[in-house]
């Protein structure tokens, strides 16, 4: 990255700030997004998260639909959200919903469901 590319991106992530309507926190946690009714599941990492959405860190931001359900697995509980922006291995959430129980099944990622 070049001195105007990351003078961009800088300038771009305070803009991005300045429309939260909560502060972020920094985090580290693991989730799984969810979707297509569990049969669709994307490992990823919590990066920040507010009151009203997150930053999340996945491989394959590509296959993540515009709305899902989010696991804090560490938690147990399920948030719905909406991607609000992506970025390579980065996605912009807001949740659409309060935090509930997990359902009570089993979930597994890609590479375990195809033996990996």
């Amino acid at each position: 990255m070049d001195f105007f590319q990351a003078v961009t991106q800088a300038i771009h992530s305070v803009s991005e700030d300045n429309k939260r309507r909560s502060p972020r926190l920094r985090t580290l946690k693991g989730a799984k997004i969810l979707y297509r009714n569990g049969w669709g599941i994307v490992d990823c990492v919590i990066r920040d998260m507010s009151e009203t959405g997150a930053r999340l860190v996945c491989k394959d931001t590509a296959a993540v639909p515009g709305e899902f359900s989010l696991l804090f697995i560490n938690e147990d509980m399920v948030r719905d959200a909406r991607v609000v922006w992506r970025r390579e291995d980065l996605l912009g959430i807001t949740f659409t919903s309060d935090k509930r129980p997990a359902p009570k099944t089993k979930l597994r990622s890609g590479d375990e469901m195809m033996g990996n």
